[in-house]
């Protein structure tokens, strides 16, 4: 039984530390930060191995730093909203939803949430730099970041300042 204990002990500190090590090598490309009229809600960083945006090229990650106490529903709830742009099926919506639910703790100001996407589409999660959960799902690694970096987006400045866009 000790040793079971000891396994499994060694085998979730050895999945920890391999979901934190990617994050090491990323450099910022941009940052930004997004309010709604006089409320600030998050301050938001991408950074890729390069240091630049390259559409649709992995590994990359999204750091958002809240500035308000957000409830994981809310969170949920606001990321199906930003969802309805792309041609995703509600299925599969509410698949997602699900699974981030799971996963997506509720906020408070100074918390963040880290969103790391693998070169096999594998999405990690991580609370106040500690791993909390991942989906294994390319159709989802392939659209969630859009919400952020696609220019045909409803936030056009703060995916320039995000990607460093000049244009």
């Amino acid at each position: 039984m000790k040793k079971i204990f000891i396994l499994l002990l060694l085998l979730h500190t050895a999945n920890t530390s391999a979901n934190k090590l990617h994050l090491d090598d990323l450099n910022l490309v941009g940052r930004s930060n997004f309010s709604v009229w006089f409320w600030d809600i998050y301050d938001i960083e991408l950074k890729t191995p390069s240091g630049t945006y390259e559409e649709g090229k992995r590994p990359l990650s999204l750091e958002l730093t809240y500035k308000r106490v957000i409830s994981n529903v809310e969170l949920v709830d606001e990321t199906l909203t930003q969802l309805k742009r792309f041609n995703i099926s509600e299925e599969q919506k509410k698949n997602w939803a699900k699974q981030l639910l799971k996963i997506w703790p509720s906020v408070k100001p100074n918390d963040t949430i880290t969103v790391y996407i693998d070169n096999e589409k594998i999405t990690y999660f991580y609370f106040n730099g500690q791993f909390i959960g991942k989906i294994n799902e390319a159709g989802f690694s392939d659209t969630f970041p859009s919400i952020w970096l696609s220019l045909n987006g409803l936030y056009p400045a703060m995916t320039k300042k995000l990607i460093g866009s000049t244009y």
